[in-house]
């Protein structure tokens, strides 16, 4: 198509043309750019982050909703409004133009802002220049952000992670002093106990008590404070186990008598019969409350009487609601004292330290404690007459027969080892005496070596043999975790040789390291001798320790053989009798696994049948007390009760047996050259 031709005549029509095609395309390039600018300002009204525009003296010129919401200020307020107004800190808007000069724009810039109520947020901002087409700076324009939230976040965090670092110092510390303050405790409460072995004069003998004394309640104030450092950290763990409330009380009471009894003060027991006999709870936290309430009661009781009730309160289907009252006519408790005296480091009043001692902390403890087990304590004194404190916990009632308390253990109840080769690692040369003149006094064939550092245990172990460690867990050079890891690493039988952890750490957790790092048991300082003892021959029993080759002299083990029945009942028939004596010794020694072995994984049904069947062979071989053994251990595997005490049992059956059939080994011998 031809350009239609220019003339005079068509120039007016052409014009008019031109000019309405022009008004036409105005009209929708303005209608385009409206409809852009609505979309542009609907869009700056629905983001969250403040968007502004601002001239180069700082009025706000251009904002959208977020930015009104952020500062507080009305849209007509905001007009008016500098940004100056809004800094709390003038020379961070002196820093912030200077910046944004230099660089023509400013990314998470972090300022504080005022709202217009006077509060204060914390915000970043991103901003940048406007520029003219001469390249004037005509204002700014930038984005707000409001971090306020997450300022006070990170605050939060760091404050927890700090008090977090400080609860690992905290409980480094206490390990620490543990096992600093525990060491030369130790090393008092090891000489007393070896200085009461030897001849004493009545004065000395009350010197003694008097030392005995003080280290005990020095060591007292030493597990009130880690006791409350554990529940305070939230490490204090509970026991869910069935026992006997009337057995654990009867027995601390039996043992507290005493104390009362020096001081002229009667200490009575009173359980209602309707306790129930088992229980579902923990029974070492329950004890550890009364201890501590019978001990303040003995502590603060001159004359008179202490009184102790358990009664049942009522039954809800399987939970007993326990009534436990301790009640004394002592000095009494001041009335404007009650109302903080279950508080951490909190005495009855000033003079109480000084005249009694103690940290404050054991009534804080009993009540944390109680707590835990969700229940409730309240106390009533008046001053000058006594004090009774009573609490409430509910238990879970079960049908178990719980296991009657293990009796003392003292050194003569435990079997003797012979010439055991023990190796202690202990850095403190005081401590290795103790230790060692403890267990000669109890064993006195006994081997020892000592070892000063975890390397030096090492070497030891290179150029001899032992049956057993007795492993201190802080030692310089290498510490007793890193040697036993080093020696359970070991590819020969070295790396089953039993290790008892031997510390003075008392924390939360420190049994669980020793365990993970291979130890087989763990003991803490200062020890007691006769538990020190058990744990050893435990070990040793648990290992294999051959006791007849090391020359051990116990009873226990060496009851004399008496084939006294057995001739009567083979009639003096010797091919008989070898026959029945090759059936023992060969069925014997797997009967004595199987025992170990059922007990390991409380197969009792398995414990039932092993012993029941072991009865014949064993009176054959006379031996009586094993059989009245045999028969209890039967008893209990069968009704599920005193589970606990089967395994000494039936190590002395073990032991007993072992050395009976090297007996019945000799009698054959003689049957058959005979």
């Amino acid at each position: 198509m031809q350009a239609e031709q220019f003339t005079d005549q068509n120039f007016p029509e052409l014009l008019r043309e031109l000019l309405s095609k022009y008004y036409l395309h105005s009209k929708e390039v303005e209608r385009e750019l409206q409809e852009s600018e609505l979309k542009f300002k609907s869009l700056l009204e629905q983001l969250t982050d403040a968007i502004y525009f601002t001239s180069v003296d700082g009025q706000f010129l251009e904002y959208n909703r977020a930015t009104v919401e952020l500062l507080g200020y009305t849209r007509e307020e905001m007009q008016d409004l500098n940004v100056a107004q809004t800094y709390v800190q003038p020379e961070d808007r002196i820093r912030f133009h200077e910046r944004i000069m230099s660089d023509k724009e400013v990314v998470d810039y972090e300022i504080k802002l005022r709202k217009k109520n006077g509060e204060l947020i914390d915000c970043l901002v991103t901003a940048s220049l406007r520029m003219d087409p001469d390249g004037k700076v005509q204002g700014y324009q930038g984005i707000i952000r409001d971090i306020t939230f997450r300022k006070k976040a990170e605050a939060l965090q760091r404050a927890k992670d700090l008090a977090e670092q400080a609860n690992k110092f905290k409980a480094e510390f206490l390990a620490n002093m543990s096992h600093e303050i525990r060491t030369p405790i130790n090393a008092i409460i090891g000489m007393v106990h070896l200085l009461h072995q030897t001849p004493l004069s009545e004065k000395q003998i009350e010197y003694l008590h008097a030392i005995d004394n003080s280290a005990d309640n020095l060591l007292q104030l030493i597990n009130d404070i880690l006791d409350f450092s554990k529940i305070e950290a939230g490490k204090l763990q509970l026991e869910e186990k069935s026992f006997n409330i009337r057995i654990v009380i009867e027995q601390l009471v039996s043992t507290m008598r005493f104390k009362a009894t020096e001081k002229g003060v009667d200490l009575v027991l009173q359980i209602d019969e309707n306790v129930p006999p088992s229980v579902a709870g923990d029974p070492l936290r329950l004890n550890q409350i009364m201890l501590n309430l019978i001990s303040n009661a003995i502590k603060f009781t001159h004359t008179g009487a202490i009184s102790v009730t358990v009664k049942l309160i009522d039954i809800l289907d399987d939970r007993a609601r326990m009534y436990f009252n301790v009640r004394d006519t002592g000095i009494g408790i001041p009335p404007d004292r009650l109302g903080n005296i279950f508080e951490s480091f909190t005495q009855a009043n000033l003079d109480t330290t000084r005249i009694y001692g103690g940290t404050g902390l054991g009534l804080a403890i009993v009540k944390k404690l109680i707590d835990m087990l969700n229940g409730a304590i309240m106390v009533k004194s008046k001053l000058g007459e006594g004090s009774e404190f009573i609490f409430e916990i509910d238990f879970t009632i079960t049908r178990d027969n719980p296991d009657l308390p293990l009796m003392e253990i003292t050194e003569a109840s435990v079997p003797d080892i012979g010439k055991c080769r023990l190796l202690i690692a202990d850095d403190h040369p005081i401590n290795q005496v103790v230790t060692s003149e403890l267990l000669r006094h109890a064993w006195p064939d006994i081997q020892i070596e000592i070892a000063a550092t975890g390397k030096e245990v090492l070497e030891k172990l290179d150029s001899a043999q032992f049956d057993m460690i007795l492993m201190d867990v802080q030692m310089p050079e290498m510490n007793g975790l890193d040697a036993t890891r080093t020696i359970r690493a070991l590819t020969d039988s070295r790396a089953n040789i039993p290790i008892v952890a031997f510390t003075a750490y008392a924390t939360t957790g420190e049994v669980e390291k020793c365990l993970q790092a291979g130890m087989d048991d763990y003991i803490s300082k200062p020890v007691v001798p006769a538990l020190l003892c058990r744990k050893i021959y435990d070990q040793l029993v648990r290992s294999g320790y051959d006791f007849d080759a090391h020359g051990q002299q116990s009873g226990l083990a060496h009851q004399t053989v008496d084939l006294h029945y057995l001739n009567i009942m083979t009639a003096d028939d010797q091919v008989l009798k070898a026959k029945m004596l090759q059936i023992m010794l060969d069925e014997t020694p797997g009967e004595l696994e199987l025992l170990e072995k059922h007990l390991e994984a409380a197969n009792w049904d398995g414990l039932r049948a092993v012993a029941h069947k072991m009865k014949s062979s064993v009176e054959f071989m006379g031996l009586k007390d094993t059989l009245d053994t045999l028969k209890t251990i039967e008893i209990s595997a069968k009704e599920r009760t005193g589970l606990d005490l089967l395994a000494p049992k039936i190590n002395t059956v073990i032991l007993t047996c072992r050395s009976a059939l090297n007996s019945l080994r000799n009698e054959l011998d003689k049957l058959q050259t005979s």
